[in-house]
């Protein structure tokens, strides 16, 4: 992104953009045409690439933070999907004349495909791709016990993510509506909108690792709401000490409910009982020598 960065201000400075190419041809000459085209030609590669990171990046969040097998196995056919794109759209923009030179120097031997329909499929695809992406967990994410910052890291997702989908779709149009005739002037609009999107793209992948951030700032509880929360979730627990018996954090989390099954010897006795559920840590205080504490099956098994 920061390379894209650097190439939209070079195309301001050196070459005029946003002014007409009348006003650009009286100023720097035929040469300054050149070096736009070098350089669009370059931001074209960047956007692409830039695209497909941003979108592999919140499908990698998907996968590490919803363990439900069809988000899992949807996330990895968009990245299929995603991967695939990327490919082939920067092979067809980087090869879209025969040889590449002919793209800024028209007079060079060789032949060029139909540039607006190249931009079109390109574009239209990452639109339709971004809004899965957007999309994907929304059926099945929001039925989930999650904490109310994952829920709203999500929703921050999902907005900017539709955002972003209008945006690409807004440039698609400008993109489509280019005169060839006067491209530094028409190409402005374009680029505004080409570093905004790489931008909030950045943010809305970057917005679940900033959870510690949105709990201060919005005073928001990190634990799940009880109405969703099972007597077998490992946060439950946790929920009960914090909340019910000490009124305070924990500094450490609790152990989720182990089960543990006794030897067959130990069954055997009249008292054992078949398995012991621990909910939580415990410890056995009593005085050393007590006749009774050394009778105890407990204290057998």
């Amino acid at each position: 992104m920061l390379g894209r960065y650097v190439v939209e201000i070079v195309m301001v400075v050196l070459c005029g953009m946003g002014l007409h190419s009348t006003e650009v041809a009286q100023t720097g000459g035929s040469e300054i045409f050149v070096q736009f085209n070098q350089l669009t030609y370059a931001g074209d590669l960047l956007w692409v690439t830039i695209i497909a990171l941003i979108q592999l990046s919140v499908l990698t969040y998907y996968v590490h933070n919803f363990g439900q097998r069809t988000i899992t196995l949807l996330a990895y056919v968009l990245v299929g999907l995603c991967s695939a794109l990327w490919v082939a759209g920067f092979f067809a923009t980087a090869f879209f004349c025969t040889p590449p030179k002919r793209i800024w120097l028209a007079d060079t031997p060789g032949h060029c495909g139909d540039r607006k329909m190249l931009h079109t499929g390109v574009n239209a695809s990452e639109t339709i791709l971004s809004f899965f992406v957007v999309i994907l967990p929304i059926p099945l994410a929001w039925d989930m016990p999650l904490s109310k910052v994952k829920k709203t890291s999500l929703a921050c997702i999902q907005a900017l993510g539709l955002g972003i989908v209008a945006i690409i779709a807004i440039r698609m149009k400008l993109e489509f509506d280019l005169d060839p005739k006067d491209p530094t002037h028409g190409s402005a609009k374009k680029s505004i909108l080409s570093c905004i999107v790489p931008l909030l793209g950045i943010i809305a992948a970057c917005l679940p690792t900033l959870e510690p951030a949105i709990q201060r700032i919005f005073r928001i509880s990190a634990l799940p709401s009880p109405a969703h929360t099972s007597i077998y979730d490992p946060t439950f627990a946790r929920y009960w000490k914090t909340t019910v018996l000490s009124g305070r954090g924990m500094e450490e989390p609790e152990m989720p409910l182990v089960t543990l099954a006794q030897p067959f010897v130990a069954k055997m006795g009249y008292l054992a009982p078949g398995k012991i559920h621990v909910t939580s840590h415990w410890e056995i205080h009593s005085a050393r020598g007590s006749a009774r504490f050394d009778r105890s099956p407990v204290r057998q098994a």
